[in-house]
Formats: structure tokens, sequence, C-alpha cells
């Protein structure tokens, strides 16, 4: 029997690895318990890095979604499709946290349009690259980001002023709900161990410890560091001692379609 039912409330997609994301009404996952779709593509630097949006706020106001187009980004009143297959193949590299060193990844290059928007918005010399199965899998990385909205309910509540988007500054993938359309209570998601949508079972793997990311305004792509210190001191009552953490991390147990309003049957660890 379920410790606690919920509901979905929100879903997310995010086809660029920091820049803004598309909020979507179902989220398909692979065998193997990922989301489709997401996180497949990459900024780079002019050093030939992944990069990310703690070094290039700006980045917030580049959102990408997927159309019958292809990938289409939109920043400032442009727009832009990109193919889903072709490009030029390149050799980046992308920082490995368990390792301390740089991992080779093969990517492709999406070409010097998508270039130029990207310089427009942050003045920066930066490509939007595909990135490699290999690339999206690698070890230390997290399937699913799953956070409360109570949880992110606490956080606006505790600001000292009213921010806005917490749902995109936090970038889960699902935002849990209250089954009765309460929210639900804060920090619920922390206790979760298992999370049951139908046929599909979502094991907790970690908290997910949180960077400078969810300062960024995604209105104006301007970082606000009191973000931060708000959830570091909420952190900290929970948590005293630890990294700052908010939500946390999952993975499917295969193939399935997660859509807003399922029905969340969670088991919660006390």
């Amino acid at each position: 029997m379920a410790d606690l039912i919920a509901r979905i409330g929100a879903l997310w997609r995010y086809p660029v690895k920091s820049c803004a994301g598309e909020a979507v009404e179902s989220l398909a996952l692979d065998a193997d318990g990922w989301p489709e779709g997401d996180r497949g593509w990459g900024i780079v630097d002019a050093g030939g890095e992944l990069t990310w949006m703690g070094a290039h706020p700006r980045l917030a106001l580049v959102s990408a979604a997927f159309t019958v187009n292809g990938l289409t980004l939109r920043s400032e009143g442009r727009s832009l499709d990109v193919p889903l297959t072709g490009g030029t193949a390149v050799d980046v590299r992308g920082w490995n946290g368990d390792r301390q060193d740089f991992d080779a990844i093969q990517a492709w290059d999406a070409g010097d349009d998508a270039a130029a928007l990207l310089r427009a918005t942050t003045g920066e010399r930066l490509r939007l690259v595909r990135l490699s199965a290999e690339a999206q899998r690698r070890s230390f990385l997290n399937a699913l980001h799953v956070v409360g909205d109570g949880s992110l309910q606490s956080w606006q509540q505790a600001s000292p002023r009213p921010f806005s988007g917490m749902a995109q500054r936090a970038r889960p993938n699902i935002v849990l709900s209250g089954d009765d359309g309460e929210p639900l209570t804060p920090f619920i998601e922390d206790l979760f161990t298992e999370a049951c949508v139908g046929p599909v079972t979502i094991s907790r793997s970690s908290v997910c410890v949180r960077c400078v990311m969810p300062t960024v305004d995604p209105a104006t792509g301007i970082p606000q560091p009191v973000a931060l210190e708000v959830l570091t001191q909420l952190s900290a009552e929970r948590a005293p001692g630890a990294p700052v953490q908010f939500g946390v991390y999952g993975r499917g147990s295969g193939a399935g379609t997660l859509s807003v309003g399922d029905r969340v049957e969670l088991t919660l660890a006390f």
C-alpha cells in the first residue's frame, strides 16, 4: 500500500542542456527509464568544452522545443529550426565530476545559424551541438529530477521578495502535486523511495545538490544570488552540514509514458 497518493502536476523536458526547457503534457521514458528528448543537445564554448548556464546566465533566455520542423530555438524575438540529424562531427570535452577530469565526447555541430543566435543572446562565441548517446548517459548523470509543488511554494514564501519562474529555476522533469489539489507537504520528495505511476516505477537515486543555476532569473537571464541563499537556509534546516539540496533524482523502471494529472503512489522512508 502506498504511503501517500500524489499527482503529476507538471512535466518538463530540456532538449538542450542549460537552456530553457519546455513544459509538456506527457513525457515518454525509454527502455532504460530515461526521458526521451531530454538533454540530448549541449552548448560548447570557444575552448571546445561543454558549458552551462552558470557560466553564461543568458542561456536562460534561449528556449528549446521539439516541433514538426525539428529542434526549434527561440530567443528575444528570434526563431531558428535545427534539423534533428546531420551536422559536422566534432570532438568536445565534458567535465566528469566523478573522475575530476574531462571526458572526450563525440558530438555534431548544429551550424553557424545556431551559433549566431547564441551569440546574439549571450554575446559569447558558443556553439550548439547534438550529443552522442554515450555522452547523454555518462555514468554520473541522472535520468529524472523530481520536486514537489509544496517545496517550490516554500522556497517562494521564504524568499525576501517574489521571484519569477520557480519551476524553471529548479529545472525538474516532474513536479508532484497533492491528490486533493492542495500543495504537497514541503520537501516530502526527500523521503520517497519509489513513485509508481501506472506500470512505471521511479526509484529514487540521490538528492539533487544545487549549484548557482537556480539564481538565474528565467525572464531576464540575470543571476539573483539571494535565491540560492534561501535554498541554503532551507536545506540547512533539513540536513545540517550537508551540501545544499533541493529535489531528488530518480530513474524509471523501463519504457512508459508519464502524463500531467497521472496518479502517483509514493512509498516513503520515514
